[in-house]
């Protein structure tokens, strides 16, 4: 149980995940026949067109504009991961009748008015937004109660015990005690090694291609509605329809009387021109999803809806130093020359003092009492790091472009008392034991349902989306 005393508080969601081309490999790979097939799973297949289908799906609610491996191994494994379920459902007879998919259905939040009771109006309104028909949703909560249902199955009756409590209870009340500094570098960089720097790593400073555009909100005030309605959703649905049926932007606007702002020229990243960071930025992954034949869509942004035009595309020009560039370097150069320093420290405890009294740095001194006490000094990765040494033990981390020299002056138990810990311990404990036990049910289904991945098929997929 190695992992409790590393994972503090932090609540487990728990699932079957397949890591499709790592830990579970690939069956025979197979290039004849089965044009459509992109795997097989115990039996059950993957068509072509069904990859397709949430392959457009994860693109509209990621904002992509193309997608990577990952993004492939994702959705691949989404659907391995469906058909696991379907398999396992089926040679466990487990069956979802109408009766327990509608009570599961109504006690969805989503579909709940203000007094948390389920809403016809509010499910009328889900499918609405989100364009689906009522047949896709079952499909899709049937599904999902199938997977809660073989989850719980495993994990119900999972209990705590005094053993692992205890372990849990000391590790959550280690309190550390650290002196610190951060190291500062008053060494002046020169102009020959910023423009060496520039010359070697133009790229890094290049905008690339920029874009830009208009948008309107999709709002009840903007659609000329005083609050949320059935007409409001409505309409919705049909400039969605209109859209579909390749009504322009320009079209659009004049049809709803919408108002539209500009976006401004902006990058991938949401930079401007000037290389600050634009007001449009929420804009920027949207904008660059479009295409010059397809260069207007819906998006949801921070949950308000957006019709987005792509109106310009600029290439990437060539790159100049700038002063602003410069100080891009001459930040880069010194945290480069930090954490050489650091790592000239950690050579020699003596030096952790003797660096701090040349540079006339004050080190300061801090008691974490639990690992989440980061005193707005460190985050948690870096608090990981100081709570996982011992005594007397140097470290250095890195912080916001900081460099930091810590020493571990003292371990000690809080002895403070902590609301419902007991209570906390038992329910994280509970979680970690259901977290190894659906681990280990990954590690059975790995083998009992093969895969046959049709890497051919596969590659012309990707190669087509």
């Amino acid at each position: 149980m190695k992992s409790l005393t590393k994972k503090i508080f932090i609540t487990l969601i728990t699932g079957l995940i397949i890591v499709v081309l790592g830990a579970w490999g690939m069956g025979d790979m197979f290039s004849t026949g089965n044009k459509n097939v992109v795997a097989t799973i115990g039996g059950k297949k993957i068509y072509v067109n069904e990859y397709i289908n949430v392959a457009r799906g994860y693109i509209r609610k990621n904002n992509k504009n193309q997608l990577s491996e990952k993004d492939h191994s994702l959705i691949l494994n989404s659907l391995l991961s469906q058909k696991v379920y379907e398999n396992f459902a089926h040679d466990l007879n487990i069956k979802i009748n109408d009766k327990a998919l509608a009570y599961f259905i109504k006690n969805d939040e989503n579909f709940k008015d203000d007094k948390g009771v389920f809403s016809r109006v509010e499910y009328e309104k889900y499918l609405l937004i989100n364009n689906l028909n009522s047949l896709t949703v079952e499909n899709f909560y049937k599904k999902e109660l199938i997977k809660r249902i073989i989850v719980e199955v495993f994990i119900n009756g999972v209990s705590d015990t005094k053993y692992h409590t205890l372990e849990l209870e000391r590790e959550f009340l280690k309190q550390v005690e650290v002196e610190y500094y951060e190291i500062s570098n008053n060494d002046k960089i020169s102009t020959d090694n910023i423009t060496n720097y520039f010359s070697k790593n133009k790229l890094k400073f290049s905008l690339g291609e920029m874009r830009d555009g208009k948008f309107a909100r999709l709002t009840e005030q903007n659609l000329g509605f005083t609050k949320e309605s059935d007409q409001f959703y409505k309409s919705l649905d049909n400039i969605e329809n209109d859209l579909v049926n390749n009504l322009s932007f320009n079209d659009l606007v004049k049809k709803y009387n919408l108002k539209t702002e500009s976006i401004n020229k902006i990058n991938l990243n949401g930079l401007n021109t000037e290389r600050e960071v634009s007001e449009n930025n929420i804009f920027a992954q949207p904008i660059f999803s479009l295409k010059k034949n397809l260069n207007t869509e819906i998006f949801e942004l921070n949950n308000v809806k957006y019709l987005i035009k792509m109106e310009n595309i600029y290439p990437t020009n060539t790159i100049k130093i700038s002063k602003k560039i410069e100080d891009e370097i001459i930040k880069i150069l010194n945290l480069k020359n930090k954490k050489k320093i650091s790592l000239e420290i950690l050579s020699n405890k003596q030096k952790f003092y003797d660096f701090a009294n040349s540079r006339n740095i004050k080190i300061k001194s801090v008691q974490f009492k639990n690992i989440l006490d980061n005193k707005k000094l460190f985050n948690q990765k870096n608090m990981e790091k100081i709570f996982n040494n011992k005594i007397n033990t140097l470290i250095n981390l890195n912080e916001n472009n900081s460099v930091y020299m810590i020493k571990i002056k003292n371990i000690s138990q809080n002895k403070d008392k902590v609301e419902n810990l007991q209570i906390i311990l038992k329910s994280q404990i509970k979680k970690e034991f259901q977290s190894l036990i659906l681990r280990d049910l990954d590690s059975y289904l790995i083998k009992k349902y093969p895969i046959e991945l049709n890497n051919k098929v596969f590659n012309q997929v990707k190669k087509n989306i």
